[in-house]
């Protein structure tokens, strides 16, 4: 249980049922929190006693799973000198001090029961547990140590690239002066997408709009059938881009996202409107027009029933048009509602959409049960046919916990028939690019665990709708145990490892004491069972 609060959001709230959970063998991690209750000091084994400021560096006291490989990584301290941030200054009360600062405990571990803990951490500010390498270690070993052991992916996320295209079947492209260009075509999509992901073995995600707004007819209408020469002379034909995307799709290059229905204001009527007879060199190119979710020409938000008809809309289209099921909603041109009624992030999950992905930073996991703020997770930036030189310098902030999203457009492949190839050269060694689809299977993929006297069983379950990447890709994920689990499992004379109760292979102590084991799953949307057992 992971407890975040301070007063006075738990004053004369009734703590007993936390107690309870503890000392049923329910771990608790304080992060940041003063815990003036007698319920948590007890548990805790410590006391608040007043705030403190001091700069001196922080020292660990004594050897602890938690503090292991700080150590043995030689991992450096935060810089304090210059820091005159007030913190807390608790007194131990029977906790061990595993970290302090001139005499200050900054991280304590308190052993309630044999398998209940309750671990305080100083740390100045929360988003240090997912900025600092140093407090984020000390995070991650001490979930590990509460939980008694710890699944994450199996990938290399400080490597990994999400690639994204936006504007598929957008109208603009034929009509705005400063955002004209031929929509590429299926012989251009094999040559100059297709190709380079495939020698690349990449993967990209193409952000489609299934709605053409239709200044003639004054209507929304599928932009697949569109067949026109446009007001450059340009002959744009979207059905050839269809089956070029339906190529890609087919050669496992590219999954199909969602950037909307129309990419445009619902409300093209209302003043200063009506957009549909508005003069295209002045009021209908203004660029506030081309936001669905939030209406940045008239400053307001848009109206929670329009947001999700229109989700609704481009989602259903999406699979109609190329039978696949989109699981990431990315808003055209950055605009979405915040407000708690209008929440675009919240209708998008209504919808059932995964992740909500909006610029400049924006990143929400979505669920029927819960939309989660992701920001900061990794970076994200958007790349053009004329800025491939600062492609390097994009790339560098850290991003150990998320993959970085790189975006661009249809025009960049229009403009630059060999832009994707350059981009893909011009990434760093290293570099891999994970899928959209894949990393939505990710965030959702739901692990349970089960134990009986001779068995101890992990259940990696992809039946929910937003794992359908793992239909037709196998996954992998790190396991990292305790030392008082591991020590367990160690004294046991053998045990024997099975896969859905295929491939047994036995495993040694030996086994255990390399950290993490990674554990490997078969393709299928199903439950998969990896389950240890008491050899006999």
């Amino acid at each position: 249980m992971l407890w975040l609060a301070d007063l006075p959001t738990y004053k004369d709230q009734n703590l007993d049922s936390l107690n309870e959970a503890v000392h049923h063998g329910t771990s608790l991690l304080v992060v940041k929190s003063r815990f003036i209750d007698s319920s948590l000091e007890k548990l805790l084994g410590a006391k608040f006693k007043q705030a403190y400021t001091a700069t001196d560096p922080l020292r660990i006291t004594q050897k602890h799973f938690i503090t292991r490989r700080l150590t043995e990584g030689g991992m450096g301290t935060p810089k304090t000198d210059w820091d005159f941030s007030s913190r807390f200054w608790i007194e131990p009360l029977g906790a061990q001090v595993l970290i302090h600062q001139a005499g200050h405990p900054v991280v304590t571990e308190n052993q309630v029961e044999d398998t209940a803990s309750a671990i305080w951490l100083g740390v100045p500010e929360t988003s240090l547990l997912r900025d600092s390498s140093y407090w984020k270690e000390i995070f991650f070993r001490s979930l590990i140590w509460s939980l008694g052991y710890l699944i994450q992916p199996d990938i290399d996320y400080s490597h990994a690239i999400e690639i994204e295209i936006d504007d598929w079947g957008t109208a603009d492209k034929g009509f705005l002066s400063y955002w004209h260009y031929l929509e590429p075509g299926e012989e251009t999509l094999r040559s100059f997408l297709i190709a380079p992901l495939e020698k690349h073995r990449a993967v990209a995600a193409a952000n489609v709009i299934s709605g053409y707004v239709d200044r003639q007819s004054r209507r929304i209408v599928s932009p697949w059938g569109k067949i026109f020469t446009d007001a450059w002379g340009q002959h744009q034909d979207y059905a050839s881009t269809r089956k070029g995307l339906l190529d890609a799709v087919a050669a496992g290059v590219l999954e199909i996202e969602s950037h909307g229905w129309i990419h445009m204001d619902p409300d093209l009527d209302s003043p200063p409107g009506p957009w549909w007879t508005a003069d295209l060199k002045g009021e209908a190119s203004a660029d506030g027009w081309y936001s669905e979710f939030a209406d940045h020409r008239r400053g307001t938000e848009v109206a929670a029933i329009v947001q999700l008809f229109h989700m609704e809309q481009g989602f259903e289209a999406i699979e109609k048009d190329f039978d696949q099921r989109p699981l990431e909603l990315r808003p055209g041109n950055g605009g979405w509602s915040k407000s708690q009624f209008n929440n675009s992030g919240r209708l998008a999950a209504q919808a059932g959409f995964g992740i909500f992905h909006a610029e400049p930073d924006y990143y929400y996991y979505l669920d029927p049960h819960l939309v989660l703020d992701m920001t900061g997770i990794s970076p994200q930036f958007t790349t053009s046919f004329d800025r491939l030189d600062a492609l390097q310098s994009e790339l560098r902030p850290q991003h150990p916990d998320g993959p970085v999203m790189v975006l661009f457009h249809d025009r960049d492949i229009a403009l630059r028939s060999g832009f994707v190839e350059d981009l893909l050269d011009t990434l760093p060694a290293g570099y891999k690019t994970i899928s959209a689809n894949n990393y939505v299977g990710i965030l959702h993929a739901q692990v349970v665990s089960s134990t009986t006297d001779t068995e101890w069983q992990l259940t990696f379950d992809y039946e929910n709708p937003y794992c359908t990447f793992f239909e037709k890709h196998p996954s992998s994920w790190r396991l990292w145990l305790s030392d008082p689990i591991r020590e367990e499992l160690q004294r046991l004379p053998s045990l024997r490892l099975t896969t859905d109760n295929d491939s047994k292979t036995s495993m040694q102590s030996a086994d255990l004491s390399r950290q993490p084991l990674v554990i490997s799953i078969p393709m299928g949307r199903n439950k998969h069972a990896w389950k240890l057992t008491v050899a006999n």
